[in-house]
């Protein structure tokens, strides 16, 4: 029934496309026969990426906010040269974000396009995959499936001179609609949760779109959008992603951006941005101002350094570190306590948290030492030692590097106010590798495909060490001072 209830709502978010209230979500889930508190659908909501919050407390989902909205794209010259454009991040943030662009499908007059494959050199791909940011760019390359005889962890995630990638027949467009070099293509989302779009070719020969008023307008478009990135990052800052800062960007204009006479996303950052560039942000990229540090503090966060000050106030440290660990955390805490064969689980994992610099309140231990007893109760009785020995060795590898990354990150959190005089650089780098881990244990956790993964993961945490090492002096460094400036960090 729970997975039953999981892909119902699953399918809610993907395909329902009003706004809606709390209100209205629990009519929805009633009508499914699916039990949630209020703070459960909230919780649900916040933690679906495919779910917007809109800013009078309705939500929508993404299939709602981009269906039907218009966006362009004009194929490179190395695309027509091969007769294949590949749609790569230029559909971003219209269509899904996992979705790997060849499995799109792009429909002219109701036929749908054939797919065709081309040979790209490697600059030309990532250039293709750029606002995914240039370090998960070889990732997505490697995940179409002409490259699938390509091992990205056997070569260190470097991509070889010359990749295959697979796009849409600009042949076939040729051929039946008159598609030439310099042509654009205006498309628009038709069914967000099958990646279906429609496109219209846009002639560069037709005095319409591309000459006099509408070519004046297209030229302001591109100044529009600076301007709106500009007021965007004052008020949202960096956040999570190129694609969060595009999201944003594009649903709160896009009756001034999704139009007809629309550039795109790729024109304006290789042909005319003048104050904004991919710049980066830790180990990331960020869209922000050129010849600016990305900062990680400004007015879009003050509110959560306030609120998290207010809080070291009302809870102990043991209580506010206890509560930041995931349960999915704990439940593979139990299982690497299974796999070393470990005999004392509570101790084992009190030793983990603790790391000998703090002691848990009585009341937390016990609290812990029962949730852990039952969780044991629940993992030992289907856990098989033999089966663990490809995860167990990289569960407990992801495990100790988290505990040393997430343990800083709990630090810092506890300050409040105050973190904003930590070295910014080295706190974005360390808030990105907790992420990174935790999508790294959630992977271990929850993939039945995760076995295949390993050598690339063992790579990734290669990588993720070497750069908390780098960042974790500096930090260290901070806390101490904070300490001794009467910020008492750890009590």
């Amino acid at each position: 029934m729970a997975d039953l209830s999981e892909d119902l709502l699953s399918k809610f978010v993907r395909t329902y496309t009003k706004s809606f209230t709390l209100k209205e979500m629990k009519k929805v889930l009633s009508s499914l026969k699916i039990k949630a508190t209020t703070q459960e659908i909230v919780e649900f909501l916040a933690e679906n990426p495919n779910v917007l919050e809109l800013a009078n407390g309705s939500y929508i989902t993404r299939a709602g906010a981009f269906t039907g909205e218009i966006f362009s794209i004009v194929p490179t010259a190395s695309e027509v040269s091969q007769g294949v454009f590949v749609p790569g991040h230029r559909c971003m943030p219209f269509v899904e974000s996992d979705r790997i662009s060849s499995s799109l499908s792009f429909f002219a007059n109701g036929k749908k396009i054939p797919m065709k494959v081309g040979e790209f050199s490697a600059d030309d791909a990532i250039d293709m995959f750029m606002l995914y940011g240039e370090e998960y760019a070889p990732l997505y390359i490697a995940a179409d499936p002409a490259n699938a005889e390509l091992n990205l962890a056997q070569r260190e995630f470097e991509l070889p001179n010359k990749v295959r990638l697979t796009g849409f027949d600009l042949g076939w467009l040729s051929e039946k609609f008159g598609y030439k070099k310099g042509d654009r293509i205006l498309c628009c989302v038709t069914d967000w949760d099958r990646g279906f779009l429609n496109i219209m070719i846009l002639h560069t020969d037709e005095r319409k779109f591309d000459k006099g008023e509408v070519g004046e307008k297209r030229i302001e478009w591109f100044g529009l959008l600076e301007k709106k990135l500009l007021e965007s990052f004052e008020i949202h800052g960096p956040m999570g992603a190129i694609e969060d800062q595009l999201t944003n960007l594009f649903f709160e204009n896009r009756s001034v951006l999704c139009v007809p006479y629309c550039g795109s996303m790729e024109e304006y950052i290789n042909q005319t941005a003048r104050k904004i560039g991919i710049c980066t942000y830790g180990v990331e990229s960020r869209l922000w101002k050129k010849g600016e540090d990305v900062p990680a503090f400004g007015s879009w966060n003050s509110a959560l350094m306030e609120m998290r000050s207010a809080l070291k106030n009302s809870v102990s440290f043991s209580e506010f570190i206890l509560s930041s660990v995931p349960d999915y955390v704990f439940d593979q805490l139990v299982l690497d306590c299974l796999f070393r064969r470990e005999k004392d689980l509570v101790t084992y994992v009190m030793n983990y948290i603790c790391r000998d610099e703090i002691t848990l309140d009585k009341s937390v231990q016990n609290t812990l030492s029962l949730n852990l007893k039952g969780r044991n109760a629940i993992l030992s009785k289907n856990y098989n030692w033999f089966a663990d020995q490809a995860l167990g060795p990289l569960r407990s590898k992801i495990l100790d590097l988290y505990g040393k990354v997430w343990y800083l990150v709990r630090q810092i959190d506890y300050m409040g106010e105050s973190v904003s005089a930590m070295p910014s650089h080295e706190v974005v780098i360390l808030a990105q590798l907790n992420n990174h881990i935790l999508r790294m244990i959630d992977t271990v956790a929850n993939d039945p495909e995760a076995e295949e993964g390993v050598d690339a993961m063992l790579l990734s945490l290669d990588g993720m060490d070497w750069n908390f090492e780098e960042i974790r002096g500096t930090i260290e460094s901070a806390l101490r001072k904070a300490e001794m400036s009467h910020f008492q960090v750890l009590k």
